[in-house]
């Protein structure tokens, strides 16, 4: 199994960019300097931070590396505070500092203090910081720093602040000039230990904090910390940096400030690619390599791939080709396994890793995902049922769910029925074998993905019981959730956009969906007419998808036809005329099958079929 953890073996061969950012931080003239190291989640941002980390201190060239994790601040009152303080802290455990700097960091970790209670004066106004002195200071005691706690000299340095900024509250420049004291002194304490030549800090995870968590590290990084001598390298998402920056200062007059805000803060942006196909074929044959032989051995292979560029070529790598590293380098395989686990891993893997791998969004952590759910199954396979299950099936099946989840249930359902054989899918296997055009309702079948599904190992697989191998992944069969555990970022915010939207603005939500990727269109679809089943969407959502995207048709006339009676009343007329209206033919057919169950009122498929003055508004039905 494979945590989502970074990891010390560059598996993803990123070295050339972790060279060529280390190369940056050596060369003094460029600091202070911010890089940003973007890539969706799961892209291995923190691995390749980890592969900074280690060459920097390989390096020993007067570098000091320290590593900060934002998202250990988010419990912080104040996360410009935090960053500092964690920083100044790791800086006096490091030896480098210790011994030249360390007068400096405590005074600096006492500005940091005095600072805390600025906020607070600002947040719970002066009388209350005046009263917190002179009376009961235990309040603000509570929220300064260890430095502070263990000093002995509580009062001396509550009057200290007193003096020193109560004094001086009447300025209206106070708090401008204490940041301007600690950029100095914080400059002059990295000035101060002349063996250090650069200080970077490394920031991880900030796209996991909350919009305001994340603008005040970068402002705490800006306004703070940004001096000479200092290199930060930030890893971000960097659309979750523009929705937080458009989240905190809004469009002005319909312009957007995100990305000016970025490159000011941000000098040097590198973005680190999605993998191929190609290389997420590599990556998956890598996982399993790495599942099978020992640590020093794996690290061996790794070695040899990469000095032979073997992974820049234009072929994938082959199993016959890891094979011969293997026992050309005499590596060994771990405890319980053996060469012919091994083997077997990779064959099953091998024949759909082709199909899978463009369903996988280029990103590792996918990957992952995706063989930590075949050895899920493998496992549970042979305890429910032996040896009595084909695990290349197994397999294949959990390519389909990754590729197309609605073909998944769909194979499901026609399995149910099965008697010898599945008619549904024999008939299309037929047809895409003979070159024949699917008709609309396999019209989901006729994809590139399922259609190269279809025809890898093993072939002819309606002559399969599956009951078994549905068996084991039923938790993928019903909810809503199985479809959008995997969604993007921006994909889960459209999402929320639409079960948030207010009446008057689907049209609106439907022309933003239309900038997205076609995928991403269609992952939306997906989870919205899932949603409409339960009716926690209603029909004001739903016409206008019917009405723009011509292949949710049939499934959305799939959730009308479950509907009950009681569905179909006064309300639903100018919505349902609007989708009667973008296909009559189809739409005729549909309320014919709705009268012929009763489901549906005469009356109301009349206005239905007639109704040309589509009303847009009318009260939704579940919102």
């Amino acid at each position: 199994m494979w945590l989502d953890n970074a990891s010390r073996i560059d598996m993803l061969f990123y070295s050339p960019y972790a060279d060529t950012i280390v190369n940056f931080t050596k060369n003094s003239c460029l600091t202070p300097l911010t890089v940003g190291l973007y890539g969706s989640w799961g892209a291995g941002k923190s691995s390749l931070l980890q592969l900074i980390e280690q060459r920097i201190e390989d390096n020993k060239d007067g570098t000091v590396c320290i590593s900060l994790n934002a998202w250990q601040f988010e419990g912080y009152e104040d996360a410009k505070v935090a960053i500092m303080e964690s920083l100044l802290k790791a800086l006096k455990e490091n030896e480098s500092f210790f011994e030249k700097a360390q007068e400096k960091i405590t005074k600096l970790l006492s500005r940091v203090d005095y600072l805390k209670i600025g906020k607070s004066i600002i947040r719970k106004g002066l009388p209350y910081a005046i009263g917190m002195l002179t009376g009961n200071p235990l309040p603000i005691a509570f929220n300064l720093s260890v430095e502070a706690l263990d000093a002995g000299d509580l009062l001396t340095k509550l009057q200290t602040f007193k003096n020193e900024y109560i004094n001086e509250s009447e300025k209206e420049n106070t708090l401008t000039e204490n940041i301007r004291k600690f950029r100095e002194e914080f400059e002059e304490m990295l000035e101060d230990v002349s063996s250090v030549k650069n200080l970077v800090v490394i920031i991880d995870d900030l796209d996991r904090c909350s919009p305001e968590r994340i603008i005040d590290t970068l402002e705490a990084i800006k306004l703070f910390l940004s001096v000479r001598k200092t290199t930060f390298i930030v890893a971000v998402d960097q659309r979750i940096i523009e929705y937080a920056v458009n989240i905190k200062y809004p469009q002005i007059d319909g312009f957007a400030i995100s990305s000016d805000y970025i490159e000011k803060i941000i000098q040097l942006p590198i973005k680190i690619p999605e993998l191929s196909p190609k290389d997420i074929e590599n990556y998956l044959l890598l996982l399993i390599s790495q599942l099978h032989i020992s640590e020093d051995a794996f690290g061996t292979l790794i070695k040899e791939i990469y000095d032979n560029k073997m992974m820049i070529r234009d072929k994938v790598l082959m199993h016959s080709e890891i094979s011969a590293i293997i026992e050309n380098k005499q590596c060994s395989y771990k405890e319980g396994t053996s060469k012919s686990s091994f083997d077997a891993d990779v064959s099953i893997i091998s024949k759909i890793s082709p199909t899978v791998s463009s369903s996988l969004k280029g990103n590792p952590r996918q990957a992952k995902r995706f063989l930590n759910t075949f050895f899920v199954r493998k496992n549970l396979a042979s305890l429910y049922f032996g040896e009595d299950i084909d695990l290349s099936v197994m397999a294949k099946l959990l390519a389909l769910e990754i590729i197309e989840i609605r073909a998944f249930r769909k194979l499901y359902e026609w399995s149910s029925n099965f008697d010898g054989e599945i008619k549904q899918l024999k008939e299309i296997e037929q047809r895409i074998k003979d070159g024949i055009e699917l008709d609309e309702e396999y019209a989901l079948w006729a994809t590139p993905r399922i259609t190269k599904w279809l025809k890898s190992e093993p072939i002819e697989l309606y002559k399969q019981d599956l009951s078994k191998y549905f068996y084991l992944s039923r938790e993928a069969l019903s909810s809503v959730e199985s479809i959008s555990s995997t969604f993007s970022e921006a994909e889960r915010k459209m999402l929320s956009a639409f079960q948030n939207c207010m009446k008057g603005q689907e049209n609106s939500r439907i022309e933003e969906l239309k900038k997205m990727e076609p995928i991403s269109q269609r992952n939306i679809c997906d989870a919205l007419i899932e949603h409409f089943k339960t009716d926690s969407i209603g029909l004001s959502i739903i016409a206008p998808i019917y009405c723009n995207y011509v292949d949710c048709r049939a499934d959305i006339n799939e959730v009308l036809l479950q509907k009950p009676r009681a569905f179909f009343t006064m309300p639903t007329i100018p919505h349902m005329a609007m989708m009667y209206s973008a296909c009559p033919t189809q739409f005729d057919e549909l309320l014919n099958q709705l009268k012929q169950k009763g489901s549906i009122k005469e009356e109301i498929c009349a206005r239905i079929s007639n109704r040309n003055d589509i009303a847009t508004t009318v009260e939704r039905k579940g919102w």
